[in-house]
């Protein structure tokens, strides 16, 4: 029997982004307006130190049609987003974590469909249509991982967490808030984080997040 060849993650996400694209199609008369689409911030580095992973799409500095026009529909930036972009979590974690490092991690996203928040997110798509695009999306986010083997993955949000089962409080601040809890995804432990953009977080408290990452990361 002859070898089988071996696929890489850049093969993988191409056709992650082929088989989004039909299923956006598929979907797009029951969407409340031309959301669009995005999977990742970046190439799809293997064995990338780490791999951060949203809950999904928001508001950006481009509408979905310029998204689209710019071609996030059809693949990936050649330089990450979260180092080059200005929205907010790209210069949060710039500040936290450096561009050196931001440049050679992964950005990906948990559900792809776009959405401001998750809350409008709740409120403007139905249950139905939630579970399907949910159903869609989380084994590919998992293939993803598994062809990219990072070094370590930190989710933004507890409720990114949620989407793969939830975590166990990790880290709390002086006031007992939770900063940090530890899940796992795709058979690799992983690193929730507070929404760094979302939730009111004192200076402290990030720089304590920012500690736990990198030493997280040098511990895997």
């Amino acid at each position: 029997m002859s070898e089988q060849r071996l696929i890489s993650a850049e093969e993988i996400c191409r056709q992650t982004y082929k088989d989004t694209k039909e299923f956006y199609n598929n979907i797009s008369g029951r969407l409340p307006d031309d959301v669009g689409f995005q999977i990742l911030y970046g190439p799809p580095y293997p064995k990338a130190p780490i791999l951060f992973l949203g809950y999904q799409p928001g508001r950006g500095c481009k509408t979905p049609l310029e998204e689209r026009a710019y071609g996030n529909e059809d693949g990936w930036p050649q330089r990450s987003e979260y180092a080059t972009e200005s929205w907010p979590l790209a210069r949060r974690l710039r500040d936290m974590i450096g561009t050196e490092c931001i440049e050679r991690c992964v950005g990906l996203n948990a559900i792809f469909i776009r959405a401001n928040s998750i809350e409008i997110y709740r409120r403007d798509f139905d249950r139905t249509l939630r579970k399907e695009i949910k159903a869609f999306c989380l084994p590919l986010v998992v293939k993803t991982m598994e062809a990219i083997q990072p070094g370590m993955i930190v989710t933004i949000g507890f409720e990114t967490l949620q989407l793969f089962g939830g975590g166990k409080p990790c880290r709390k601040s002086a006031n007992g808030r939770v900063l940090t809890r530890t899940g796992t995804i795709a058979g690799r432990e992983a690193l929730g984080v507070l929404h760094l953009t979302g939730a009111q977080i004192a200076r402290q408290d990030r720089e304590t997040i920012a500690t736990d990452i990198r030493n997280y990361c040098m511990s895997h």
